[in-house]
């Protein structure tokens, strides 16, 4: 699918020079001077997630390999404590799937190892402009997988002036449709990281926070719900009790395709993404196999039955989408290079603050 977004002027410079069209073996991380194992420990989402990962490969990789792949279902903030707790000795785990701010704190306690394309051939094929917000000092430490994109969710049997902008939410047809979750939840962080930057700030900037917050107290007292979970915000959907919500493609494409009437729209300036990212833990006990394993996980084929079944972009660039998929989701740099990203350097100590703001000017 084409993006209907502008490329912006910073594209990363990360990109590794004369990669070829073409897929690469799925494995074929160069590991040899690392001790070889017999095994890997790798921490996923739980759930539907571990399932989709399972079938993407994860499966066939043990099996291929022959290498023991103990899967561990959790969630960020478990394994970053566990991750602290090691200080690079000897951790539990091997690879994580992890999320920007964990990335970003993780990083700055030296606790990640660096990916470099040498160990992991598939990097050179993932989106620059993602890999470049995994990075540090031109060193990428995780490899982007999956990318959540969060722009505007509509009932079209309820809603009939279709959104194109963050901006049109405070369209006065939308009151007592329109449902927007707090700061403490991922997707309400997200939109308002979209409204500071559709307002043309930034979120260190303490200006134009308060400007963002000075145009949500317009919409007090008009809001129809303050869902706090991705199951809240499906369930209003599914009942009719909100008709328009900010909410992520891929989930919006799986209530399509199981039979709700809705729509989804990339806002015009810039949808706000929420990315799935595999690291390596530093001082993992099975590092060869960890990097062989994230090489693996890299790769097209993967990436391409994980998309099938989550119907989220993805972050390797040679993937082939199923054509009702590529039909549905924005992928490929013009889409990624104008992704909003939110700033946690700045987010993650203001939380706190931001939250009370935001129940003080909306309530719920």
């Amino acid at each position: 699918m084409k993006s209907r977004r502008q490329f912006i002027k910073n594209l990363s410079t990360v990109a590794v020079a004369g990669a070829t069209v073409g897929y690469l073996p799925l494995v074929r991380a160069a590991a040899n001077d690392l001790p070889e194992t017999d095994s890997v420990v790798i921490g996923v989402y739980g759930g539907n997630w571990e399932k989709s990962i399972r079938e993407a490969g994860l499966d066939d990789f043990a099996d291929n390999e022959g290498i023991k792949v103990q899967i561990v279902p959790g969630a960020d903030a478990e394994w970053l404590a566990k991750l602290r707790a090691s200080r690079g000795k000897n951790p539990p785990y091997d690879v994580l799937i992890f999320q920007p701010d964990s990335i970003q704190r993780a990083m700055s306690l030296n606790l990640l190892e660096p990916l470099t394309d040498d160990r992991i051939e598939n990097l050179q094929y993932l989106s620059p402009s993602v890999q470049e917000r995994l990075s540090q000092d031109g060193t990428a430490y995780a490899a982007g997988f999956s990318l959540g994109q969060l722009g505007i969710a509509y009932l079209p049997d309820v809603i009939d002036t279709v959104p194109e902008r963050w901006l049109d939410l405070w369209n006065p047809a939308y009151e007592g449709q329109l449902a927007l979750s707090p700061l403490t939840y991922t997707s309400g962080l997200q939109f308002f990281a979209g409204l500071v930057n559709a307002l043309e700030g930034e979120m260190a900037d303490p200006d134009a926070i308060d400007q963002a917050f000075d145009k949500l107290s317009e919409l007090s007292g008009t809001l129809a719900g303050f869902p706090n979970s991705a199951g809240a915000i499906q369930t209003l959907l599914e009942r009719g009790e909100v008709g328009i919500v900010p909410f992520w493609d891929g989930r919006v494409f799986a209530l399509q395709n199981d039979g709700l009437n809705i729509e989804f729209v990339y806002p015009e300036e810039g949808a706000v993404v929420g990315s799935a990212n595999w690291i390596i833990a530093r001082g993992a006990k099975n590092l060869a196999n960890a990097y062989k394993l994230v090489n693996f996980l890299s790769s097209a084929e993967v990436q391409k039955k994980f998309s099938d079944t989550s119907f989220y972009a993805m972050n390797n660039s040679q993937i082939e989408y199923a054509p009702e998929i590529d039909e549905k989701i924005a992928t490929g740099e013009e889409a990624y290079s104008s992704l909003v990203w939110i700033d946690y350097e700045v987010a993650t100590p203001k939380l706190n603050e931001w939250s009370n703001r935001w129940r003080q000017t909306l309530g719920g």
